[in-house]
């Protein structure tokens, strides 16, 4: 495909191996490998180090602007694909549309989708952007987006999530990997937004997306004094986090059982699976492990095979015990987000398939990462900023109820007054002469928010939009508010 740049910079792109349309009348071809065969619709944006010069970055950024569809067509917002590894062929792709208002004076958000590998446009579109789409299809303005509160960085990740790729085919298969390839992203996302640098910084997740946050978190706050990063990390939001051990929070048989969905037989049945599967891991057979997980809950198997969770419940959909389902919303959602057109105003190639690579990453990681224990990175996050940790009341997944006595378990700073606080009822931000809406239940001690969202399941941004917005405001202001005394300093243990 035709491709152009300045010929000034000719050299420069060639030097980094990432072709990048720019715009200038000069026009040269260029080609890339066939596969997984990108074109030069997709458009990667080589700013690898602080040598490229700021004409270039300037011009790189303009070529990243986006035009929102319709009811968002106003919005400012860019995307592209930013390489992160050290021969360029990993491009993690991201979407960034800065808030409407007084952009400068908000902090920046970078949003982890989680379901292991799935696009962080479910997001922006099913849960909390500012674009959304109905069961019909149609595009409109969400009025409760995190928009209002946050700059926000839409990123797939890791590498071989959504849109993002690798020519090779060389997905991460441990945490750690996938923490490089975070981190170098957001370095070579601030050469091109500059305006970010020392910003009020945020990172959030549910799901896998709530382990990624930690694995960058932990990254960030363990740096050497050498490697100043430029942005302040104030708060970290994991939603039905898979942040504790595999093992010991997927067994939903016994919430299955009391809540209807499994009788005794079925019960017994469901646990003696995920028995076979810690005795697979405890043999350091991942690999079988993660294959025995996979049919027995994961929404991730062959056309026509079926999971024992959807043998037993009838459930098509593992994510909510009051969603048989896949919603509508979701299915017009992945056909309008792996659209030609959409595809194209998002700089993405038409040919690319909207999380095509997912299962193979997916498998990858479970066998690299899944079984691995990252609770004392959970730890030391809880112990050196503001965390936000939520569940969610009907998770089938992750039951909110395993989730508590997991976290209470925990030997953190702040654990023993954590023991000690009452849990409160959480009721919607009041407007003006509204009705009282209890949204929840809350739990506030040190440096922590502990929140359980009503009526949400797995994917609780997805089932309780408003509620978990309401949420992020909350806590927004909570890392404003001075920091409660040092432990070293009170008489009681933090």
């Amino acid at each position: 495909g035709k491709m152009k740049f300045h010929r000034a910079a000719v050299a420069l792109l060639i030097s980094t191996l990432a072709w990048t349309r720019c715009n200038s009348s000069e026009g040269t071809k260029g080609r890339l490998p066939l596969h997984p065969s990108p074109s030069s619709e997709d458009l990667l944006l080589p700013v690898t180090n602080d040598f490229v010069n700021l004409d270039k970055i300037e011009e790189l950024r303009n070529a990243s602007r986006v035009t929102l569809p319709g009811p968002c067509s106003h919005l400012e917002a860019f995307s592209g694909f930013i390489p992160v590894d050290s021969n360029r062929s990993t491009f993690l792709f991201f979407l960034h549309i800065k808030a409407e208002n007084d952009s400068r004076q908000k902090p920046l958000l970078l949003w982890l989708q989680g379901g292991v590998g799935e696009s962080s446009l479910h997001g922006q579109f099913l849960e909390n952007g500012p674009l959304g789409i109905d069961a019909s299809g149609k595009l409109y303005r969400r009025r409760h987006s995190l928009l209002n509160n946050f700059n926000i960085i839409y990123l797939d990740q890791p590498a071989g999530a959504g849109y993002s790729f690798d020519k090779n085919g060389n997905y991460p298969t441990t945490l750690d990997q996938a923490t490089t390839h975070g981190i170098r992203f957001l370095r070579r996302f601030l050469r091109m937004f500059e305006e970010y640098r020392d910003r009020d910084f945020f990172i959030a997740g549910e799901s896998y997306g709530a382990r990624s946050a930690i694995g960058l978190a932990q990254r960030m706050l363990t740096r050497k004094p050498t490697e100043q990063f430029p942005l302040r990390l104030r708060g970290v939001m994991l939603g039905a986090g898979f942040v504790f051990p595999l093992l010991d929070m997927i067994n939903s048989a016994k919430y299955l059982y009391c809540s209807s969905l499994l009788d005794e037989q079925g019960r017994v049945s469901f646990d003696m699976q995920f028995r076979k599967i810690k005795y697979m891991a405890t043999v350091r057979n991942f690999t079988a492990a993660a294959e025995q997980l996979r049919q027995t809950v994961f929404d991730m198997h062959p056309t026509g095979q079926k999971s024992w969770f959807e043998l037993l419940t009838g459930f098509e959909n593992h994510g909510s015990i009051v969603k048989p389902v896949t919603p509508t919303e979701v299915h017009k959602y992945r056909k309008y987000a792996n659209s030609e057109e959409f595809k194209k105003r998002l700089h993405v190639d038409v040919s690319r398939t909207l999380d095509a690579t997912r299962a193979e990453l997916a498998m990858k990681l479970a066998a690299g990462e899944f079984f691995a224990k990252r609770t004392s990175t959970l730890v030391r996050v809880l112990n050196n900023v503001r965390v936000l940790f939520y569940t969610a009341q009907l998770d089938s997944v992750f039951p909110a109820s395993k989730m508590e006595r997991l976290f209470n378990k925990l030997s953190w700073r702040g654990s023993a007054m954590f023991m000690d606080a009452a849990r409160k009822p959480w009721y919607r931000t009041a407007t003006h002469n509204a009705p009282k809406v209890l949204l929840g239940y809350e739990k506030v001690a040190g440096a922590v928010m502990y929140n359980t969202v009503l009526f949400g399941g797995h994917q609780i941004s997805l089932d309780q939009s408003a509620a978990v917005s309401d949420l992020y405001a909350r806590f927004l202001k909570f890392t404003s508010m001075p920091p409660p005394r040092k432990c070293e300093e009170s008489m009681n243990p933090c």
